[in-house]
């Protein structure tokens, strides 16, 4: 073996494994001002989650955003259990009320009102753990088949690429020219393009 191809095979082993990233990654970089990347933004968090610590930024590109918002209010899934994470996967989600609102109604992706069929064409994008600054997106995966947790909540299973800092990411899905939430992102397996989604119907219910 030469020595490039050497340093290359031993790169390739001692790079981290980050879960929900398969072999071929079919992740971008995208604009985050084109829609329907403009109703999606990136959240940053202290110690603890009280609402006045968290800042949302809207088309967040690096050095600048379009938008800044500090929560004020809080909700999460009641049925949540932090030392139980993945039996209560199902009620992972939280709604923050925002102190100001961001823009026109193409920064608001509405949550779809039906159970979204498998094998429909969906996308997956938000600030990840090895892109933090950049909004990467896999524009071309699936809801490729349904889950249930621990206490029987339904959960999405879709074959899109991405990784760490992806929870909490939208689902996006297409009807009728508009774009919609499918569903919010939990949880992302090792070694493949595959993860979990939680539905949105709890969540709509605390609006």
């Amino acid at each position: 073996m030469l020595a490039a191809e050497r340093a290359s095979a031993d790169a390739r082993i001692s790079a981290p494994l980050l879960p929900g990233l398969g072999a071929h990654g079919s992740r971008g970089r995208l604009d985050p001002d084109k829609v329907p990347w403009r109703a999606v933004g990136k959240l940053r968090t202290q110690h603890n989650f009280p609402p006045e610590t968290l800042h949302f930024l809207v088309g967040y590109d690096g050095s600048r955003y379009a938008g800044h918002a500090t929560g004020v209010r809080l909700e999460t899934g009641p049925s949540y259990d932090s030392s139980r994470p993945s039996e209560t996967r199902g009620s992972d989600w939280a709604l923050v009320t925002l102190d100001t609102k961001l823009g026109l109604a193409d920064r608001v992706l509405p949550m779809i009102g039906e159970l979204p069929q498998i094998g429909s064409a969906i996308m997956l994008g938000g600030y990840q753990q090895d892109h933090p600054l950049i909004l990467m997106a896999d524009t071309e995966c699936r809801i490729v088949g349904r889950a249930t947790d621990g206490t029987g909540r339904v959960l999405l299973r879709r074959n899109c690429t991405g990784t760490s800092g992806d929870s909490g990411a939208p689902l996006l899905i297409e009807k009728g020219g508009k774009w919609y939430t499918a569903g919010i992102n939990v949880a992302a397996e090792l070694g493949v393009a595959s993860g979990l989604a939680v539905l949105l119907n709890e969540a709509r219910r605390h609006l």
